[in-house]
């Protein structure tokens, strides 16, 4: 699907400069995406900005025009940034404006001052950088309705704010959102009450404990992937975590377990089968090697009244990042959602 040339990562720069506010700049990704830094000025951990990403193809005006059925704003995981021109070429193919957003202290929003990527004790933090995306989003389209989509973490991130926050919303896409503790509820709990002890002292302690490579190889193009992914936004070993974000994280557990009751249509598509291991395996490629996609779905049925559970045959964690054929499988099963939707 790809139809620019994209400069290899190790081209691009390891931090990105903040743009002036309301200016659109190139994008590294290639010459049909811009960015547009959200500056919050500082936070506890330096600069605080996210960075959104928009998909303008040549002619996107004419294309679409008031044929245009919507807008779409993507999220992604942990450890991570948006790096996928296919999937804003597939929403723009279904008629939809595609903007994806780096998530303070995520990717493009990284910034040489920040001493633990990705860092946050309350995940009510991001609910400032989806918003000011969302105000930009709707400035450009006041009139189409937005469908949200978050990979793994955004997932829940995403879940979490529709829960709290209500923003006029059409639909949300989850992508092997991330909704509960892999060793499920009966371990989170305990060791939930460690990480609160942790961090009424120290919430920016890092946690020791094994490191794995083997997602970042099935992903990547330096080992077994397919996806050319930039060395420190989606790094070969994942960012450092903390006691005060796995708290953060089990507490979001917590309250998808009670139920959030989203009254909004939600798509959940997973593989259909996990393996995790402590290195990498041929198999990999062709499963979730992160989390456990029966839990994935058990939790799912706990997010609202309106949930469609899509499985995808040989699908990795990011089903759109996937090894043909499952990867077309995505977009297929995708599209005939959409269209139910509409």
């Amino acid at each position: 699907m790809k139809e620019q040339f994209t400069p290899e990562t190790d081209q691009w720069p390891d931090y990105q400069a903040t743009t002036r506010a309301g200016e659109w700049s190139q994008d590294p990704l290639g010459p049909h995406f811009q960015q547009q830094s959200l500056d919050f000025g500082t936070d506890s951990e330096g600069p605080a900005v996210a960075t959104l990403v928009r998909y303008r193809p040549p002619g996107f005006r004419n294309k679409l025009g008031r044929k245009a059925k919507g807008v779409v704003l993507s999220v992604h995981g942990w450890s991570d940034y948006f790096y996928n021109p296919e999937l804003a070429e597939f929403w723009h193919a279904q008629g939809y404006h595609f903007y994806a957003v780096d998530l303070r202290r995520h990717g493009r929003s990284l910034r040489v001052e920040h001493q633990l990527p990705g860092y946050v004790d309350d995940l009510a933090t991001f609910d400032e950088d989806l918003e000011a995306a969302l105000s930009l989003m709707r400035s450009e389209h006041p009139s189409l309705p937005v469908i949200v989509q978050g990979h793994s973490t955004g997932g829940l991130i995403l879940s979490l704010w529709i829960a709290r926050k209500n923003p006029e919303i059409k639909a949300l896409i989850l992508n092997s959102p991330w909704l509960e503790f892999q060793g499920t509820a009966f371990l989170r709990i305990p060791i939930y009450g460690l990480m609160d002890a942790i961090t009424r002292t120290n919430p920016r302690r890092k946690l020791m404990g094994p490191e794995f490579d083997h997602y970042w190889q099935s992903l990547s193009t330096q080992a077994h992937g397919e996806w050319d992914v930039h060395r420190l936004w989606r790094p070969r070993l994942a960012f450092p975590n903390t006691a005060g974000w796995l708290k953060t994280i089990f507490e979001g557990h917590a309250q998808v377990a009670k139920g959030l009751n989203l009254g909004l249509p939600i798509l959940v598509m997973t593989s259909d089968r996990t393996h995790i291991g402590t290195s990498y395996s041929a198999d990999m490629q062709h499963c979730d090697s992160v989390l456990d996609v029966q839990q994935t779905r058990l939790r799912a049925a706990k997010l609202g009244s309106f949930v469609t559970l899509c499985e995808v045959a040989g699908a990795m964690h990011d089903v759109f990042t996937s090894a043909e054929p499952a990867r077309a499988y995505a977009y297929r099963d995708l599209a005939l959602w959409l269209r139910i939707l509409t």
